[in-house]
């Protein structure tokens, strides 16, 4: 039972980080399930669904062509809906199901490119890996294909920015408003044409651990050098104990303005933070160590301590209003004990 959830929801998934990095891209963007994966993902887990709805659609998976692997239904479904809005590109994000029964989805993307011409990816997401996955593999992707030539240097470009590591979009404006300097942000307030030009970034901030590999790969490809973490106000004052939940990098910003603190990592198995688990007993146990623990009220009902409430979407779907601004880290300070 060590992967049951007594107290917290579901985590955000790695097909709604995936759909989250395509989102303002121009694409058209095909969710393979039954239905509830999609309903799940512009419902909760995609705070810009509401403020402007994108091209995400459900592939209508019945339960015939899942059993028989009858791709061809969802290739054409494509092509028609290609006819209508003429998408810069073609994606198929993976769900449960399609796992289930082994769905090439590379395959399909290529054949989908092969007859329509357009550019077309396959990402075999399935519903158990986190939203940090879908997103690094889809940002990768989105930026091997379509940066081009560098022909100059100038600028920040921002990686991995994603309103859902936030409390919503205005949230995410605000993280965005660091960074005066700005080329570009992927993959907020960006379009294909800020996608194209990305390569001809000065440098480049990896602001959640979805960013890593693009930004791996842009200084591999393009000699962009890449810092990590968000450019949090020092606020360190006495104070016990504290541990920081959330998103990797996220996470250890914080820590890192704040002093006398450790990270506790939802969503990746390696990285900045100190911990590094999903497993809900684990956590339990981890908590219990602090005497101020910052997450989202979803942890409320397992710290004994003093707990100060900072939702994320990621966790509980933008369910609760903001409680603290993540970027005011005086007013964080002064509720530690």
């Amino acid at each position: 039972m060590k992967d049951l959830y007594l107290t917290l929801p579901p985590l955000a998934p790695d097909y709604a980080g995936a759909c989250e990095v395509m989102y303002e891209l121009g694409g058209l963007v095909l969710i393979h399930d039954a239905t509830g994966c999609t309903v799940n993902y512009v419902s909760f887990d995609e705070p810009r669904w509401h403020e402007r709805p994108g091209y995400v659609f459900c592939s209508g998976l019945n339960e015939i062509d899942a059993v028989m692997g009858n791709d061809d239904v969802l290739i054409d479904k494509a092509l028609k809906a290609a006819d209508l809005l003429h998408p810069s590109f073609i994606a198929y994000v993976g769900s449960s199901v399609p796992m289930i029964v082994g769905t090439d989805f590379t395959g399909i993307a290529a054949e989908t490119e092969a007859r329509s011409g357009i550019p077309s990816f396959g990402f075999d997401c399935n519903g158990i890996g986190t939203y940090s996955d879908g997103a690094a593999r889809a940002m990768l992707a989105m930026v091997q294909r379509f940066c081009g030539k560098k022909t100059e240097s100038n600028g920040t470009l921002v990686l991995g920015l994603l309103p859902m590591d936030d409390n919503g979009v205005e949230e995410t404006r605000r993280v965005k408003e660091l960074f005066p300097d700005l080329r570009a942000c992927l993959s907020f307030d960006c379009t294909m044409d800020d996608l194209k030009d990305a390569q001809n970034a000065a440098d480049a901030v990896v602001v959640s651990a979805c960013g890593l590999p693009a930004a791996r790969y842009l200084e591999k490809e393009y000699g962009i050098p890449y810092t990590v973490g968000l450019p949090l106000k020092q606020a360190h004052k006495d104070h016990g104990s504290l541990l920081v939940v959330g998103e990797d990098i996220r996470a250890q910003s914080l820590v890192d303005a704040l002093g006398n603190a450790d990270a506790l990592d939802l969503f990746s198995c390696e990285g900045t933070a100190k911990y590094h688990t999903r497993d809900e007993d684990e956590i339990r146990a981890i908590l219990a160590r602090y005497d101020n623990v910052i997450a989202d009220p979803c942890f409320r009902p397992m710290v004994e301590g003093n707990f100060i409430p900072m939702p994320s979407v990621s966790v509980s779907g933008g369910i609760f209003r903001s409680q603290i601004d993540p970027l005011d880290t005086d007013s964080i300070a002064s509720l530690l004990i």
